[in-house]
Parts: C-alpha cells; structure tokens; sequence
C-alpha cells in the first residue's frame, strides 16, 4: 500500500523527513527504551513514511526474535492487548490537536479523534517479525505548516519492552514533547490528484490533473498497438501554453471509436530547454460509435460521502459499466476544488479508473468557489451543458441547477435563454435524429410541476417535450427514487410527500436517483432497461423503454 499504485492511478510519494534532528532520514529504525529512554542495542523496527497528495502511507517492519503475541484480532481496545504499534500526531498551543492510531499484529485498530471508517491498516504475521502498512488521509490531520508533530511507539509483550521513537517522559500524550517530521516540497511535475478522464464522446475525451507546481502540460497518447504517440497541449490559448497554473486540462479530439487509447502526462519547461520524465501507465476506453449492447452506471446527490461513492464503486453494476454517470450535488458546497478533490474524486481515482461524465447540481454553486466546478470539468466551450453518444444513443446534458446568482436573476435567465437556442439546434441535427434511443440527463428532472422544476419544462417545452422526441429524461436533486409513467399522473416513489404530487404530463418516462444510491442503464438490442437501487445496493426498481 505505502509505495505501490495501482494501475492509471498517478500516485508519486514524497518521502518525508525526519524528527528535529534530522539524522534518520527517510527511515526510522532507531528506537528508545521506554522504561530509561535508552537507545535498544538491536534495531527491532524499521518505519518508512511516504505522503502522497492526500494519504500519509507507513511502512512497519517489526521483527520479533521471542514470540509475537496476537490474541484478540479484534478492533477496539482489544488490539491494545496484544503485540502493537501506536501512532501519535500533534501540536500544542492554542489551536493545539491530537490524533492517535493503533494498529495491531492481528490486524486490530484503535483510534482517537478519528473513525475507524477513515483509515486503513493492513498487518502480515511470519514466523521472526510481523509488518503493517497503514494509510491515513491528510484530512484527518489539520497540517498548518512544514511539518508535524509525530511520534510511533511499538508494544513487544514477549519481551516486556515498549519501544519508542521519542521519548515524552512521564506519558505517551504529552504533545508538547513529539518529534517532528518535516515534508519535502514536492517536485513541480508530481500529479498531486489526477488524472481523470471525463465527458467522454465517441472520439474525444477530456483528461484533467493537477500538479505541485505551474508549468505547462500536455498529454501524450496513442491508439492501442500504435507505435507513435500524438501530443495535445494542456490549457492552449492565442498559439502558444500557460504556464501559470497547477491545473490542467488537455482535450483528445479525432479519436477513434470504441477503442483503446494509452496515454501519459508530461511537464514542459521551455524557459530552461526541459521537460519532466513522463508519467505513464495510463488508459482509456473511447464511447462505441454503432449500436450494441451496454451497461452505464448512474448516481448522484453524494454531498462529500466519499465512503457511499466507494461502496457504489464496488457494486457489479459498477464494474459492468462501460462508464459513469455523475449527476450533480456530488459536493454541498463549493468554496474552491479542494472540495471537489476530498469531496468525491481523489476517493473515485483510487477505486475507479474509468471515464465518467459529470453535470452541476445545485450545490455545486453554493459558496464563494461556484465556478470551480467550471475550472474542473467543463468543456472547451466553458459551460455546463453539452451532448454525447454511445451505442446508438444520444445524450443531452442540461445545465438547470438553479443556483447560479440569487440576487442577478438576468444572467441566469440569458444564461438558459442560451442553452434554449443550442437545444432547438441540438433537436434538428442529423446525429440527434438518427440516433436509436435518446435520453435527457439534468440534475433537476420533470418528475412534478408542484416541485418547483418550471424552470427545466419552460427550457425543453416545444423542443423537447413533444411526441417520440426523446424517449428518457434522468435526473436526482429530491433525495428520493421516484418514477413517472408516460399517460399516468401517479408517481411511483419512496417518499410519502412526493407521491401525493402529480406527474408531469409527458409522452416520456422521468427517473430520479435516490439519496446516495445509484441507477443502472443498460441496453439489451432495442431495449433500454433502468434498474434503481437504493443506499443499501439493494435493488427497488426496474423499468424498459422500447425503440418505436
């Protein structure tokens, strides 16, 4: 876990320093006697701390040369009563914080100030020593500067012995006396989140990352088999790269369909005559131009609950998925993207390395940060609503949050008065026309006019609302599954308020994802099917649209 990535996951680890005095380096393998602080003759243990952009990784090899003892395997103070180690983080003062982190040889935890759910720990017994690589997110610990206080104390109940890496005198818990690890700035080129490869079309894509440090950037990919690599330049503007920013976001155009691309991420420094080694080990899966069969995995209204996003990343319908569907409220605020990296992606990149693609959601504008969603994900035209195609189908992605400007109500209204005009042209085009099926996806959906989604109607109504127009529409924002059925006016849904609200009169069936759920849509030859399940993974609903 410490220094391993898994395959299209960019993950450089920094090593980081160690205690005041700086003599152990990388590695802390001198420990203390905690019963007369003492160096112990024998070097007994051995820890490598790596940081990447968003976990502290720890690498402990504990060798036991008497007996390792392992009883309880067991979370909670049980893992305190067997052969352990115990990992302290700190700073004193007045804005003074503590965390503290057990890990022991039967794969027990312990923790303060932190939930179990937040971290990770995975131990090895042999028959001389046992190991443990542990991760922890930079979340937890609120770093202010350089460095941190830190400590790790290892229990040996064979041998009676308590070793530590620092002694604090009369108690492990005193914070003032940790010693510190200091962090080693990262290289400019270190993809600290990223990348990310998402509204993927049939021969384009977009493919997003951020760095330590600005520079410019570009991507270097190539079809599957093919012996060259083409480039495409991150950030372009008036012929030339930016250079001023950390973010950076390269379009992939004239690609081909259905099929396998590898590419690789590179640093370029013109000013000096370099360029970064480039990052590679990195693919993707462009949309199937023709008709088949496939499966889409869909989800929304997440708010931050990285851990619900990691569940319905490990569903079969996510690993049946061709790719992912994000429809809004994925964060409830927007201060700036950081939120967006702890809220949902950087967790996503680690579980799941296939494309999606992402609308706004309402929340997505609450905060003073609204347009970081825009710097994130939006495409080359820079706004939030855009048309793709897979398989015979043709989606259309609105933009309808509703939370734009509260107090300039005029640009929003401009706003989709525009996007108005692009969908009667979207409508008449021969590719929205040929297509087998074609599906509305919009984070507010149609599902009743009693549910203040006037908006949404009064953008569609005429271009998209009539007869054998679209045959689906997709959406979330009521924290609820609910289901509408072409000719009837009862809803079917699991919220008692909203199934007393009429349907919407509409010749189309409108679904909503639940809270922290996800849908699946596939296609079986001339049939859409959407399955819903709710925040348990089990599934509540499961509805087919035929092609006229």
């Amino acid at each position: 876990m410490a220094n391993q990535s898994r395959p299209g996951r960019a993950f450089v680890p920094q090593i980081l320093n160690s205690n005041a005095s700086r003599d152990v380096g990388a590695v802390l393998a001198r420990f203390l006697d905690y019963a007369d602080g003492n160096p112990v003759a024998d070097s007994l243990t051995e820890v490598r701390i790596f940081r990447s952009a968003t976990h502290l990784f720890l690498n402990v090899q504990a060798r036991e040369p008497l007996k390792i003892i392992t009883n309880a395997r067991e979370d909670g103070y049980a893992a305190l009563e067997e052969d352990h180690l115990e990992i302290f983080f700190g700073e004193s003062g007045e804005n003074g914080w503590y965390r503290h982190f057990a890990v022991s040889a039967g794969g027990g935890r312990f923790s303060e100030f932190a939930e179990l759910s937040d971290w990770e720990a995975v131990t090895t017994v042999a028959d001389d020593r046992w190991s443990a690589e542990i991760r922890i997110p930079l979340s937890l610990l609120p770093l202010a500067g350089e460095s941190v206080g830190f400590n790790i104390a290892r229990q040996r109940f064979a041998a009676g012995q308590l070793l530590v890496w620092v002694h604090t005198g009369s108690a492990f818990h005193n914070i003032d006396r940790l010693g510190r690890l200091y962090f080693l700035p990262p290289e400019p080129e270190c993809v600290m989140h990223g990348p990310w490869v998402c509204q993927p079309g049939c021969t384009s894509v977009e493919i997003g990352w951020e760095t330590a440090g600005a520079g410019a950037a570009a991507v270097e990919y190539r079809r599957k088999g093919e012996a060259e690599f083409r480039i495409a330049y991150a950030d372009p503007v008036s012929g030339t790269i930016r250079r001023d920013k950390t973010l950076h976001r390269a379009q992939l155009e004239n690609l081909t369909p259905e099929s396998e691309y590898e590419y690789r991420l590179k640093m370029l420094f013109p000013e000096l005559g370099k360029e970064s080694p480039a990052t590679g080990g990195f693919s993707f899966r462009t949309n199937a131009g023709s008709a088949r069969d496939f499966s889409l995995l869909i989800t929304s209204d997440l708010h931050c609950r990285t851990g619900e996003l990691l569940r319905i990343l490990r569903t079969p319908e996510a690993g049946n998925a061709d790719f992912g569907i994000l429809l809004g409220d994925m964060v409830t605020a927007s201060p700036g993207r950081r939120v967006y990296y702890d809220g949902f992606l950087d967790a996503m990149l680690r579980e799941w390395s296939k494309p999606f693609v992402i609308s706004t959601g309402n929340h997505e504008f609450r905060g003073c940060g609204a347009g970081a969603w825009f710097d994130l994900f939006a495409g080359r035209n820079g706004v939030g609503y855009f048309t793709f195609s897979h398989a015979g189908v043709f989606f259309i992605v609105l933009d309808v949050s509703g939370d734009y400007n509260p107090s300039l109500p005029e640009l929003e209204k401009a706003y989709r008065d525009r996007q108005r005009e692009w969908l009667r042209t979207v409508a008449t085009s021969g590719e929205f026309l040929r297509a087998d099926f074609r599906v509305v996806l919009s984070h507010e959906a149609l599902i009743s006019p009693e549910l203040g989604s006037h908006a949404v109607f009064a953008m569609i109504d005429g271009i998209l609302t009539g007869p054998g127009v679209i045959d689906l529409m997709i959406g979330g924002h009521e924290h609820c599954y609910c289901r509408s059925t072409p000719g009837q006016k009862t809803l079917l849904c699991n919220s008692p308020k909203l199934c007393r609200y009429p349907a919407w009169d509409l010749p189309f069936p409108v679904v909503l994802n639940d809270y922290c759920a996800h849908l699946e849509l596939s296609r079986q030859r001339d049939i859409l099917t959407v399955r819903a399940f709710d925040s348990t993974g089990e599934k509540v609903d499961s509805f087919s649209v035929a092609r006229e």
